[in-house]
């Protein structure tokens, strides 16, 4: 069973992403593929590059995900996934 990583800062990255549609689909879309029976990594990197590009919100999600626990718990789900 994986550990638990820094708690995905979804709702913080909603609200600071507004009105940036683009943006909501890849907090979404990134949300989703935690969860995922079978996430993919590359899946993760897309959603977490896009959202890097885009500031304020590319602060927030350098921070969770750059975080060695999350890289941990990312480690693991995309192994137990296959």
């Amino acid at each position: 069973m994986p550990g638990d990583p820094p708690k995905f800062p979804a709702e913080e990255l909603r609200a600071v992403a507004r009105d940036d549609r683009e943006a909501h689909r890849h907090i979404d879309a990134l949300h989703r593929e935690l969860g995922s029976d079978h996430p993919t990594r590359e899946a993760i990197d897309e959603h977490v590059g896009a959202l890097r590009k885009r500031a304020p919100i590319g602060a927030i999600v350098a921070n969770w995900f750059d975080d060695p626990r999350t890289q941990i718990f990312i480690n693991e789900i995309v192994q137990a996934g296959l």
